[in-house]
């Protein structure tokens, strides 16, 4: 009987349904990456909001992003898919209309000279563009796991995803610097909000839900959390994420300072570093990692990364040494590839949850999740503002206008800070509890928890004939 028929998880994707999932990537890429390039440089740096004024909003936006992660990660996993015909897609349809709106006008300044107006701009427009965006890219980014069983793929679509990620990625770069022509920027976000709708447009037509996971619900809120909590390897991967995501924060929001000490003439050489040896590591480590182990291989590499961050630092110190920052940035550029695991490691703790209780819940993972992470794009900016402010920062002045101090902070922000966080990172991954064999034996106990499902979903619609 066609019902009954076994369809294996570990069967590849069909490329429709790829190109479905894939084309969340445009939007991910071009709004989280427009968003992270530019807000601190809008508000703190061309609006001139005030540096008090703006540590508090990033406190703020901490703790409301981080509280609301959760209720939707829980409401997505419990949607009436009776109701409304899907647990994961309807989140897109509806609210992705409204996120591209409020991205949109986020960049109309609501005042240029009053603190306090400036300051609200900034507290609602930030809040409620990161609240949307969760709400949309949690559920988008759940279809992945629910859509196939095999972290080979998994990582393979992820992949693929971060190769297009990286071609726009170059649009993405030059939106900062048409700022000061506010009305071309402000046009320009228009036109990636267009682009981001249609895109939202081509999930929702090509990407399918599995039906044998659709009736799969969350405990109550409480219990969820329980549950959830209680992964070590989740916890693990959380506490690594955390970090992960201070260095990635201070990274992606404070280009526009690490410009002073590179040579505005020399950034298009940092972003061929990043991409060429950033994404050939990706490749190299992806081949070498059954092999080594994905756990031995990210310690390893982690710890090299980590050496040669520490000497670039001491060797930039010296004025006349700064050309060792390119070198710098190789070399932890390359030893940073091991990252190409996020996928593993943040989904490895949802199948293990489903094999113990039953129910696939990617939604309140995710949840979960950002209230421990999120906190962490905040942290990053408050540490690096902290600095900047420390050492007598000239907002928006050259390299000239810089007191020798700023010089220091900056380039601690570009080298030593990365790697304290780092060595934080580590002690996380080696406490991972899920590496080689453990994947295997998950893998194969995940089919056959699938099987019955598919299994008991035909012999209900068998009887329903």
């Amino acid at each position: 009987m066609a019902e009954k028929q076994k369809i294996r998880s570990s069967e590849g994707l069909s490329s429709r349904k790829v190109f479905g999932y894939l084309m969340g990537i445009p939007p991910l890429t071009l709004l989280i990456g427009i968003f992270e390039l530019s807000y601190i440089n809008f508000f703190y740096d061309y609006l001139k909001l005030n540096g008090t004024l703006f540590v508090i909003g990033l406190v703020i936006y901490a703790f409301i992003n981080s509280l609301n992660d959760p209720l939707i990660g829980h409401w997505s996993d419990n949607a009436n898919v009776e109701k409304w015909g899907s647990r994961r897609i309807i989140f897109i349809k509806y609210f992705s209309p409204i996120l591209v709106i409020a991205f949109a006008f986020m960049w109309f300044p609501w005042s240029y000279t009053d603190q306090i107006i400036i300051f609200i701009h900034f507290i609602i427009s930030i809040c409620t563009f990161d609240t949307l965006l969760n709400i949309v890219v949690m559920t988008w980014m759940a279809l992945l796991p629910d859509m196939t069983m095999n972290l080979v793929e998994r990582t393979k679509v992820n992949f693929i995803g971060a190769i297009i990620g990286l071609f726009l990625g170059f649009f993405v770069l030059v939106i900062p610097y048409i700022m000061d022509n506010l009305p071309v920027f402000q046009l320009v976000n228009i036109v990636v909000a267009v682009i981001s709708f249609i895109c939202y447009a081509l999930v929702i037509k090509f990407s399918k839900e599995r039906p044998e996971f659709q009736r799969d619900k969350s405990p109550p809120l409480l219990g969820a959390l329980k549950q959830t909590v209680k992964s070590r390897s989740f916890m693990m991967y959380i506490g690594w994420n955390f970090m992960r995501g201070i260095n990635g924060s201070i990274g992606l929001g404070y280009l526009f300072v690490y410009i002073l000490i590179l040579g505005g003439q020399n950034i298009v050489w940092y972003f061929i570093i990043i991409i060429v040896i950033g994404y050939g590591s990706n490749i190299f480590c992806m081949k070498i990692k059954d092999k080594y182990g994905i756990k031995k291989l990210m310690i390893s590499f982690g710890i090299l990364r980590i050496i040669g961050g520490f000497v670039t630092f001491i060797f930039i110190l010296n004025p006349a040494l700064e050309g060792f920052i390119w070198l710098g940035l190789i070399w932890t550029t390359f030893f940073g590839g091991t990252g190409i695991f996020f996928t593993i490691l943040q989904t490895v703790p949802i199948d293990e949850d489903e094999v113990r209780y039953g129910s696939r819940r990617e939604g309140m993972f995710y949840g979960i999740n950002a209230l421990f992470t999120k906190p962490a794009a905040s942290l990053g900016p408050i540490i690096a503002t902290f600095i900047l402010t420390a050492t007598f920062y000239v907002t928006g002045g050259s390299r000239d206008a810089q007191p020798e101090s700023a010089i220091i902070g900056i380039k601690c922000l570009f080298f030593l800070v990365p790697q304290i966080f780092s060595i934080l990172a580590l002690v996380f991954i080696y406490f991972y509890p899920v590496d080689r064999e453990i994947l295997k034996q998950l893998e194969i106990n995940l089919e056959t928890l699938h099987q019955q499902k598919r299994e008991r979903l035909a012999n209900e619609k068998f009887k329903k004939i």
